[in-house]
């Protein structure tokens, strides 16, 4: 991923799969240790494991934790979609933010969820995503939870 035009289509490729609920990947987008940050706490924190673990490392970082998270979002969200706003990197190459617009009908309770999700990578030298952290609110972060653990 030399360019900011490269990042761009292949996190677009990224947006197309999971809105068709495929759990693909364009290659070179992460590596396995790619780190998902959310609301500034490292994914691999949230699963109730110590975060050193092999196996919560497999599960957390690379193209499993993007699954791992994709899954989660799509059990949530019966009918989730993402859009993305426009990329900026604010003079730094290595970093680049967007805006993702995630909705779709909460699981169990059959309202609409309408989240505005901060998104900022940081790129390693060899282009691919390092961190992937997202921002979410407080409360729509609960809601999506509370489904979750719905059947």
């Amino acid at each position: 991923m030399a360019t900011t035009e490269a990042l761009t289509a292949a996190l677009d490729r990224v947006i197309a799969l999971f809105n068709a609920k495929a759990m693909d990947l364009p290659d070179g987008l992460f590596d396995r240790r790619t780190q998902f940050v959310l609301n500034g706490a490292p994914f691999e924190t949230l699963l109730g494991q110590p975060p050193t673990n092999p196996l919560v490392l497999m599960l957390a970082r690379g193209p499993a934790g993007y699954r791992f998270m994709a899954k989660a979002l799509q059990h949530a969200l019966l009918d989730a979609k993402v859009a993305r706003g426009e990329m900026v990197t604010n003079g730094d190459p290595d970093q680049v933010s967007t805006r993702f617009w995630l909705s779709g009908t909460l699981r169990g309770t059959g309202e609409a969820l309408n989240a505005v999700v901060g998104i900022t990578l940081t790129l390693g030298s060899s282009g691919q995503v390092e961190i992937a952290g997202a921002e979410l609110e407080a409360s729509d972060l609960d809601r999506l939870r509370a489904a979750r653990l719905l059947p």
